[in-house]
């Protein structure tokens, strides 16, 4: 029986190290009769020789394959060459199946650990894993979106710009960094670029610089949940400063003042609105910081931009002029203005970018010490939330002499009916069932 499973393939002998590392001879059950130059048949064996190669493991053990061999001279050119066999990577001296195994584990495991388990140099791995996303880049052709979103996580040490088709739900890319060179070249090279109406960011000033460059028609929204993001933390600024000047016993009084003030009022039960409201009677700083924060958010309960900015001017005039955090805050909104009400025309959000940053991070933890090319990988081609363009051929439907004739002489290229992306909903399914 064949072992190695390697049809073209004869074994010869299998000897076993000290290690328990197996080692396969082979030959070939069928040598190499046609000269790749010239291809005459009219060819004789030359010199004898071998090859080595690794394979995947077989029942945990490491397996080699010592392939013998030889070398042909062709009597019609002069031309030398050595047998080529489909299995074998030549350049890499392993077994194309071991090498798409290391695709696979690259993106689960270190790799020095795949470099030990195959009895291979981590240089070899590494050379594959980067082969490998290279390849996946060059598949990443996505339809471009009407809304795309451009926000940011915290990877390997440093932030990254994330990019996502909002309308879609799809994490389209994961950039090195977050500058505005590096969003502006993602921007400039996104094919039918004018198709994009409309870009949600936070009010980080290069992703509107980026914008602004690469993408002048489209409008800029900032996110919803970024403002009231920055609402939410001044109420958290006011409410520790006040703590601190309490004695210990009126802290008490103030028990997991943090969980409920920062909650959402809708929110809150009958239990936590009877607490909250015994609070304000002693600490009325508190009661006005919190309904500044909730104030802000019933901004974005409006219908039309102008009954917003009407909101937010009666807002920014209920706030005390010592309450200098709101005051800062009102100044922010001030500066972003036209961005931040622009999402009255639209009502477009990153909805999904802390489902999506908490899942990033979950893979950077599990994957701690990967580097950020690694982690990229794992999150755009790592699961099978990940979706491949998908054409449709413009004469599928045809008859075979229709089709023939179509191809000869009125040949279409293939329409994207889908185009690449991460299905954050499906990835949230995988990241729920912990089978990342």
């Amino acid at each position: 029986m064949n072992q190695l499973k390697l049809p073209e393939f004869k074994i010869l002998k299998i000897e076993e190290n000290s290690q328990g590392d197996l080692k396969f001879t082979v030959e070939a059950v069928e040598p190499q009769k046609i000269c790749p130059e010239c291809y005459s048949t009219d060819c004789y064996k030359h010199a004898r020789i071998e090859r080595f190669a690794r394979d995947l493991n077989l029942f945990d053990q490491r397996v080699g394959v010592k392939v013998r061999g030889h070398r042909y001279k062709c009597k019609q050119c002069g031309n030398t060459f050595t047998q080529q066999f489909e299995s074998i990577d030549e350049r890499d001296k392993i077994t194309l199946r071991l090498r798409e195994k290391i695709k696979e584990l690259s993106l689960k495991e270190p790799f020095a650990k795949i470099a030990d388990d195959f009895s291979l140099s981590p240089t070899t791995v590494k050379r594959i894993f980067n082969e490998f996303v290279e390849q996946n880049n060059k598949s990443m052709i996505f339809q471009t979106p009407t809304i795309l979103g451009i926000d940011e996580v915290h990877l390997n040490k440093q932030m990254r710009a994330v990019i996502t088709d909002i309308e879609n739900l799809k994490i389209l890319d994961i950039l090195a960094n977050r500058n505005k060179k590096t969003v502006t070249n993602f921007l400039e090279n996104v094919p039918k670029k004018q198709k994009i109406k409309v870009v949600v960011s936070d009010m980080w000033q290069p992703y509107k610089d980026a914008a602004k460059t690469a993408l002048p028609s489209a409008k800029l929204v900032i996110d919803k949940f970024h403002v009231i993001r920055y609402g939410n933390k001044a109420l958290d600024t006011i409410r520790k400063s006040f703590k601190d000047t309490l004695t210990k016993k009126q802290r008490i009084k103030l028990k997991n003042d943090r969980f409920i003030l920062l909650k959402n009022k809708e929110e809150l039960d009958a239990r936590e609105v009877i607490k909250r409201d015994s609070w304000f009677a002693y600490f009325p700083i508190l009661e006005k910081a919190y309904f500044l924060k909730e104030g802000l958010r019933d901004i974005y309960n409006c219908k039309t931009k102008d009954q917003a900015i009407s909101c937010y001017n009666q807002w920014k005039l209920s706030i005390p002029k010592d309450m200098k955090e709101f005051q800062e805050l009102s100044a922010i909104i001030d500066n972003w203005h036209e961005e931040i009400f622009n999402y009255f025309d639209f009502f477009a959000t990153n909805a999904y970018t802390e489902s999506i940053n908490n899942i990033i991070k979950h893979i950077e933890r599990i994957g701690r010490g990967y580097s950020f090319d690694v982690l990229r990988a794992k999150v755009l081609f790592g699961s099978r939330a990940t979706i491949k363009p998908k054409y449709k051929n413009y004469d599928e439907d045809y008859s075979r002499i229709d089709h023939v004739m179509s191809n000869m002489f009125h040949y279409k290229t293939p329409q994207l009916i889908e185009g690449f992306g991460v299905s954050i909903p499906h990835l949230l399914e995988i990241f729920e069932r912990n089978e990342l």
